[in-house]
Protein backbone atom coordinates (compact mmCIF):
# COMPACT_ATOMS: atom_id res chain seq x y z
CA UNK A 1 0.00 0.00 0.00
CA UNK A 2 2.81 2.40 0.91
CA UNK A 3 4.54 1.66 -2.39
CA UNK A 4 1.33 2.43 -4.30
CA UNK A 5 0.94 5.75 -2.47
CA UNK A 6 4.56 6.64 -3.20
CA UNK A 7 4.08 5.97 -6.91
CA UNK A 8 0.90 8.07 -6.94
CA UNK A 9 2.62 10.97 -5.15
CA UNK A 10 5.54 10.85 -7.56
CA UNK A 11 3.20 10.85 -10.54
CA UNK A 12 1.21 13.81 -9.20
CA UNK A 13 4.41 15.74 -8.55
CA UNK A 14 5.61 15.10 -12.07
CA UNK A 15 2.40 16.20 -13.77
CA UNK A 16 1.16 19.01 -11.49
CA UNK A 17 3.69 21.63 -12.55
CA UNK A 18 1.99 24.92 -13.44
CA UNK A 19 3.45 28.35 -14.06
CA UNK A 20 2.16 31.65 -12.60
CA UNK A 21 -0.43 33.56 -14.63
CA UNK A 22 2.12 36.27 -15.47
CA UNK A 23 4.48 33.61 -16.87
CA UNK A 24 7.32 34.76 -14.61
CA UNK A 25 8.97 32.40 -12.13
CA UNK A 26 11.30 33.26 -9.28
CA UNK A 27 14.60 31.61 -8.49
CA UNK A 28 12.86 29.99 -5.50
CA UNK A 29 10.19 28.46 -7.72
CA UNK A 30 12.74 27.15 -10.20
CA UNK A 31 15.02 25.70 -7.54
CA UNK A 32 12.06 23.90 -5.97
CA UNK A 33 10.94 22.40 -9.30
CA UNK A 34 14.32 21.98 -10.98
CA UNK A 35 14.27 18.19 -10.89
CA UNK A 36 10.68 17.76 -12.05
CA UNK A 37 10.81 15.41 -15.03
CA UNK A 38 8.32 17.52 -16.98
CA UNK A 39 10.33 20.73 -16.59
CA UNK A 40 12.59 21.78 -19.45
CA UNK A 41 15.01 24.64 -18.73
CA UNK A 42 16.31 26.59 -21.71
CA UNK A 43 19.36 28.84 -21.46
CA UNK A 44 19.27 31.60 -24.10
CA UNK A 45 22.78 32.94 -23.47
CA UNK A 46 25.72 32.40 -25.81
CA UNK A 47 27.24 28.94 -26.18
CA UNK A 48 30.46 30.20 -24.59
CA UNK A 49 28.63 31.46 -21.51
CA UNK A 50 26.64 28.24 -21.26
CA UNK A 51 29.72 26.04 -21.42
CA UNK A 52 31.38 28.01 -18.63
CA UNK A 53 28.46 27.45 -16.24
CA UNK A 54 24.71 27.01 -16.36
CA UNK A 55 21.76 25.73 -14.37
CA UNK A 56 21.56 22.00 -13.83
CA UNK A 57 19.45 20.24 -16.50
CA UNK A 58 19.48 23.29 -18.80
CA UNK A 59 19.79 23.05 -22.58
CA UNK A 60 21.33 25.87 -24.60
CA UNK A 61 19.48 27.63 -27.45
CA UNK A 62 21.12 31.07 -27.91
CA UNK A 63 19.30 34.13 -29.21
CA UNK A 64 20.17 33.53 -32.88
CA UNK A 65 18.38 30.17 -32.88
CA UNK A 66 15.02 31.88 -32.26
CA UNK A 67 15.35 33.88 -35.51
CA UNK A 68 15.97 31.20 -38.11
CA UNK A 69 13.05 32.04 -40.42
CA UNK A 70 13.29 33.99 -43.64
CA UNK A 71 10.63 35.95 -45.52
CA UNK A 72 11.82 36.52 -49.07
CA UNK A 73 14.97 38.60 -48.62
CA UNK A 74 14.09 39.44 -45.01
CA UNK A 75 16.21 37.42 -42.56
CA UNK A 76 15.73 36.69 -38.85
CA UNK A 77 11.99 36.11 -38.80
CA UNK A 78 10.17 33.56 -36.64
CA UNK A 79 11.17 29.91 -36.85
CA UNK A 80 9.33 27.53 -39.14
CA UNK A 81 7.42 24.53 -37.72
CA UNK A 82 10.18 22.19 -38.91
CA UNK A 83 12.84 24.27 -37.15
CA UNK A 84 10.79 24.27 -33.95
CA UNK A 85 10.24 20.52 -34.20
CA UNK A 86 14.00 19.97 -34.45
CA UNK A 87 14.87 22.30 -31.56
CA UNK A 88 12.18 21.07 -29.19
CA UNK A 89 12.86 17.42 -29.94
CA UNK A 90 16.53 18.00 -29.18
CA UNK A 91 15.57 19.66 -25.88
CA UNK A 92 13.41 16.72 -24.82
CA UNK A 93 10.18 18.70 -24.98
CA UNK A 94 6.81 16.95 -25.18
CA UNK A 95 3.19 18.12 -24.94
CA UNK A 96 3.37 17.59 -21.16
CA UNK A 97 6.43 19.80 -20.72
CA UNK A 98 6.62 23.05 -18.82
CA UNK A 99 9.38 25.27 -20.22
CA UNK A 100 11.34 27.93 -18.32
CA UNK A 101 13.57 30.24 -20.33
CA UNK A 102 16.39 32.20 -18.74
CA UNK A 103 18.72 34.92 -20.00
CA UNK A 104 21.98 36.46 -18.79
CA UNK A 105 20.34 39.15 -16.63
CA UNK A 106 23.39 41.41 -16.77
CA UNK A 107 21.87 44.11 -18.99
CA UNK A 108 18.48 45.78 -19.29
CA UNK A 109 18.01 44.28 -22.77
CA UNK A 110 18.83 40.67 -21.87
CA UNK A 111 15.31 39.53 -21.05
CA UNK A 112 14.39 39.85 -24.73
CA UNK A 113 16.45 36.69 -25.36
CA UNK A 114 14.24 34.65 -23.03
CA UNK A 115 11.09 36.40 -24.29
CA UNK A 116 12.01 35.46 -27.87
CA UNK A 117 12.04 31.78 -26.93
CA UNK A 118 8.79 32.07 -24.97
CA UNK A 119 7.04 33.96 -27.79
CA UNK A 120 8.11 31.29 -30.29
CA UNK A 121 6.78 28.52 -28.05
CA UNK A 122 3.45 30.32 -27.65
CA UNK A 123 3.26 30.98 -31.39
CA UNK A 124 3.22 27.21 -31.82
CA UNK A 125 0.70 26.44 -29.10
CA UNK A 126 2.95 25.82 -26.08
CA UNK A 127 1.44 27.79 -23.17
CA UNK A 128 3.06 26.22 -20.11
CA UNK A 129 6.04 28.52 -20.43
CA UNK A 130 7.73 31.13 -18.24
CA UNK A 131 10.76 33.39 -17.85
CA UNK A 132 13.12 33.31 -14.87
CA UNK A 133 13.04 36.79 -13.32
CA UNK A 134 16.57 38.17 -13.03
CA UNK A 135 18.03 35.48 -15.25
CA UNK A 136 21.28 33.63 -14.65
CA UNK A 137 22.90 36.54 -12.85
CA UNK A 138 20.23 36.60 -10.12
CA UNK A 139 20.57 32.83 -9.72
CA UNK A 140 24.32 33.23 -9.32
CA UNK A 141 23.89 36.24 -6.99
CA UNK A 142 21.95 33.99 -4.66
CA UNK A 143 24.75 31.41 -4.77
CA UNK A 144 22.48 28.69 -6.08
CA UNK A 145 24.08 25.65 -7.67
CA UNK A 146 25.44 25.84 -11.21
CA UNK A 147 27.36 23.35 -13.30
CA UNK A 148 29.59 23.18 -16.36
CA UNK A 149 28.65 19.59 -17.15
CA UNK A 150 26.75 18.93 -20.36
CA UNK A 151 23.12 18.09 -19.74
CA UNK A 152 22.06 14.60 -20.76
CA UNK A 153 18.85 14.97 -22.73
CA UNK A 154 16.55 12.19 -23.87
CA UNK A 155 15.31 13.44 -27.27
CA UNK A 156 11.61 13.35 -28.12
CA UNK A 157 9.72 13.42 -31.39
CA UNK A 158 8.08 16.77 -30.91
CA UNK A 159 5.66 17.91 -33.59
CA UNK A 160 3.99 21.31 -33.82
CA UNK A 161 0.22 20.84 -33.58
CA UNK A 162 -1.03 24.43 -33.39
CA UNK A 163 -0.34 27.94 -34.59
CA UNK A 164 -1.42 31.06 -32.70
CA UNK A 165 -1.80 34.00 -35.12
CA UNK A 166 -3.24 36.23 -32.39
CA UNK A 167 0.28 37.24 -31.27
CA UNK A 168 1.72 37.85 -34.74
CA UNK A 169 1.22 40.89 -36.99
CA UNK A 170 1.92 40.96 -40.72
CA UNK A 171 2.76 43.95 -42.88
CA UNK A 172 -0.90 44.27 -43.85
CA UNK A 173 -1.85 44.54 -40.16
CA UNK A 174 0.66 47.35 -39.72
CA UNK A 175 -0.71 49.19 -42.73
CA UNK A 176 -4.25 48.84 -41.38
CA UNK A 177 -3.18 50.11 -37.93
CA UNK A 178 -1.81 53.32 -39.43
CA UNK A 179 -5.37 54.25 -40.47
CA UNK A 180 -7.17 52.90 -37.41
CA UNK A 181 -8.13 54.76 -34.25
CA UNK A 182 -8.39 51.45 -32.38
CA UNK A 183 -4.96 49.91 -33.03
CA UNK A 184 -1.74 51.49 -31.78
CA UNK A 185 1.74 50.99 -33.21
CA UNK A 186 4.70 51.15 -30.87
CA UNK A 187 8.47 51.13 -31.38
CA UNK A 188 10.45 49.07 -28.86
CA UNK A 189 13.83 50.46 -29.95
CA UNK A 190 15.81 53.30 -28.40
CA UNK A 191 15.40 56.89 -29.62
CA UNK A 192 18.22 56.98 -32.19
CA UNK A 193 16.52 54.28 -34.27
CA UNK A 194 13.12 55.92 -33.88
CA UNK A 195 14.55 59.19 -35.19
CA UNK A 196 16.45 57.44 -38.01
CA UNK A 197 19.89 58.37 -36.69
CA UNK A 198 21.37 54.86 -36.87
CA UNK A 199 23.58 53.24 -39.50
CA UNK A 200 22.46 49.61 -39.37
CA UNK A 201 23.45 47.84 -42.58
CA UNK A 202 20.48 45.45 -42.60
CA UNK A 203 17.97 48.30 -42.90
CA UNK A 204 17.19 49.62 -46.38
CA UNK A 205 15.96 52.91 -44.91
CA UNK A 206 16.12 54.42 -41.44
CA UNK A 207 13.38 55.83 -39.27
CA UNK A 208 10.03 54.71 -37.91
CA UNK A 209 6.60 53.57 -39.02
CA UNK A 210 4.13 56.50 -39.19
CA UNK A 211 1.91 56.93 -36.07
CA UNK A 212 4.30 54.80 -33.96
CA UNK A 213 4.93 55.77 -30.34
CA UNK A 214 8.42 55.47 -28.83
CA UNK A 215 8.41 52.97 -25.94
CA UNK A 216 11.91 51.46 -25.50
CA UNK A 217 11.86 47.91 -24.20
CA UNK A 218 14.92 48.50 -22.02
CA UNK A 219 12.90 50.79 -19.74
CA UNK A 220 11.00 47.73 -18.53
CA UNK A 221 13.91 46.31 -16.52
CA UNK A 222 15.45 47.67 -13.32
CA UNK A 223 18.82 46.95 -11.78
CA UNK A 224 18.80 45.11 -8.46
CA UNK A 225 22.33 44.50 -7.19
CA UNK A 226 24.26 43.11 -10.14
CA UNK A 227 21.27 41.85 -12.14
CA UNK A 228 18.19 43.25 -13.88
CA UNK A 229 14.63 42.28 -12.95
CA UNK A 230 11.23 43.10 -14.42
CA UNK A 231 9.40 46.18 -13.22
CA UNK A 232 6.28 45.70 -11.13
CA UNK A 233 2.90 45.90 -12.88
CA UNK A 234 2.40 49.45 -11.61
CA UNK A 235 5.88 50.57 -12.68
CA UNK A 236 5.62 48.88 -16.07
CA UNK A 237 2.19 50.36 -16.77
CA UNK A 238 3.32 53.87 -15.88
CA UNK A 239 6.44 53.51 -18.02
CA UNK A 240 4.58 52.18 -21.07
CA UNK A 241 1.88 54.84 -20.88
CA UNK A 242 4.49 57.58 -20.29
CA UNK A 243 1.97 60.19 -19.13
CA UNK A 244 -0.12 59.65 -22.26
CA UNK A 245 2.81 59.91 -24.70
CA UNK A 246 3.16 56.15 -24.86
CA UNK A 247 0.47 53.48 -25.20
CA UNK A 248 -3.12 53.54 -24.01
CA UNK A 249 -3.21 50.30 -22.04
CA UNK A 250 -6.85 49.46 -22.82
CA UNK A 251 -6.36 49.45 -26.60
CA UNK A 252 -4.89 46.97 -29.07
CA UNK A 253 -1.25 47.38 -30.05
CA UNK A 254 1.34 46.18 -32.55
CA UNK A 255 4.96 46.17 -31.38
CA UNK A 256 7.98 46.35 -33.66
CA UNK A 257 11.74 46.99 -33.51
CA UNK A 258 14.48 46.25 -36.06
CA UNK A 259 14.31 42.44 -36.25
CA UNK A 260 11.55 41.50 -33.79
CA UNK A 261 13.89 40.82 -30.85
CA UNK A 262 13.03 43.73 -28.58
CA UNK A 263 9.46 43.67 -29.89
CA UNK A 264 9.06 40.19 -28.41
CA UNK A 265 10.42 41.49 -25.11
CA UNK A 266 8.02 44.44 -24.95
CA UNK A 267 5.16 42.16 -26.05
CA UNK A 268 5.87 39.93 -23.04
CA UNK A 269 5.80 42.86 -20.62
CA UNK A 270 2.68 44.39 -22.19
CA UNK A 271 0.71 41.16 -22.22
CA UNK A 272 1.75 39.35 -19.07
CA UNK A 273 3.00 41.99 -16.63
CA UNK A 274 0.73 44.89 -17.57
CA UNK A 275 -2.16 42.74 -18.76
CA UNK A 276 -2.96 44.30 -22.15
CA UNK A 277 -5.50 42.10 -23.91
CA UNK A 278 -4.50 42.37 -27.56
CA UNK A 279 -0.81 42.81 -28.33
CA UNK A 280 0.92 41.52 -31.45
CA UNK A 281 4.53 41.39 -32.61
CA UNK A 282 5.37 42.66 -36.08
CA UNK A 283 8.16 40.14 -36.25
CA UNK A 284 9.66 41.17 -39.60
CA UNK A 285 9.79 44.73 -38.20
CA UNK A 286 11.84 47.51 -39.80
CA UNK A 287 14.09 45.07 -41.66
CA UNK A 288 11.06 44.23 -43.79
CA UNK A 289 9.20 47.55 -43.63
CA UNK A 290 12.23 49.54 -44.80
CA UNK A 291 12.38 47.40 -47.96
CA UNK A 292 8.88 48.44 -49.02
CA UNK A 293 7.81 51.68 -50.69
CA UNK A 294 5.61 52.58 -47.72
CA UNK A 295 6.11 55.88 -45.94
CA UNK A 296 8.62 56.19 -43.11
CA UNK A 297 9.26 59.10 -40.75
CA UNK A 298 12.41 60.34 -39.04
CA UNK A 299 13.41 63.11 -36.66
CA UNK A 300 11.33 64.03 -33.64
CA UNK A 301 7.64 63.13 -33.63
CA UNK A 302 5.35 66.08 -34.28
CA UNK A 303 2.72 65.09 -31.70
Amino acid sequence: MKKILLVLCTTIFAFALEVPSNHIVSTTWLEKNQSNKNLVIIDTRTTKEFEQSHLKNAVNFPKKLWFQGKLGTVPKTFNTPLQVNEMFSKAGISEDSTIVFYHAGLKDKDFADAASGLWTAMLYGMNKVAILNGGFEKWRDEKKNVTSQKTKIEPTEFEVEAFNPSILAALSDVMNAQYSDDIQITDARVAKFYRGEDDRKDLARHGRIPTAKLTPMIRQAKKVGTHFEFLSKEEASKTLNNSGYGLELDQSAIVYCNTGHKARGLWFVSKFIIGMKDVKVYDASIVEYSRTLLAMEDGEAMD
